[in-house]
């Protein structure tokens, strides 16, 4: 497999080039979730939006009437600051054409200037560079920054999973704590050393693959 980034200009009126921007200028992080195809031309998207408490208030507070009538918007509001947008897109055709391209979106960015960035996992280079060619026939000046292969250094083994697991059932990440790493040790079958090495190990994977997305 191999991953590709992109980004590329909107070319209609649209949330990602509309409303986003708006967002982000505000100090406002947004990232789509999830993209599927409903249509031609429409599709569902779960995005995540984070932000500054008081300005995603302010922001938020009337999205329905901001986005306009291309698409219709379920807001959830998970923690201050953090909320789920789940978005039907009336005039949407970039859904349907990664479906059909047997290419999956792993993240999507929103820029102010407008601009969407991609991150695609597809099976070879020839599959990719289709999509981008479809891309740009759209309309849409595609630029691509990075081709490599999909290698996952940040995979978790089953031990650390394991680890993880029986740390956060434990309350080992609660606040306060309900039990002490040398509390887990017993549960893990091993050393208070190799445990901490073990989270230690598996809290920064998570936290690069969460970062560099």
């Amino acid at each position: 497999m191999r991953r590709l980034v992109l980004t590329y200009n909107m070319v209609n009126e649209h949330i990602c080039s509309n409303f986003y921007p708006q967002l982000i200028k505000r100090g406002m992080t947004v990232e789509v979730l999830r993209c599927a195809p409903t249509g031609p031309k429409s599709g569902y998207s779960l995005v995540r939006i984070q932000g500054p408490s008081e300005v995603c208030e302010e922001e938020l507070s009337d999205l329905k009437e901001k986005v306009g009538d291309w698409c219709s918007v379920e807001l959830s509001k998970t923690a201050p600051g953090d909320y789920i947008a789940m978005i039907s897109n009336h005039d949407c055709g970039i859904c349907k054409l990664v479906a059909d391209s047997k290419c999956f979106l792993e993240s999507v960015k929103t820029h102010n200037d407008g601009t969407v960035e991609w991150s695609v996992i597809g099976p070879d280079a020839a599959t990719l560079n289709r999509l981008v060619s479809e891309l740009n026939e759209t309309g849409r000046k595609v630029k691509v920054h990075s081709a490599r292969e999909q290698v996952s250094s940040t995979a978790l083994t089953y031990r650390q999973k394991e680890a993880l697991k029986t740390a956060y059932d434990m309350g080992f990440f609660d606040i306060p704590q309900r039990i002490t790493l040398e509390g887990l040790t017993p549960h893990m079958r091993c050393s208070k050393s190799t445990l901490n090495v073990m989270l230690r190990r598996a809290e920064r994977k998570i936290l690069v693959d969460y970062l560099s997305k």
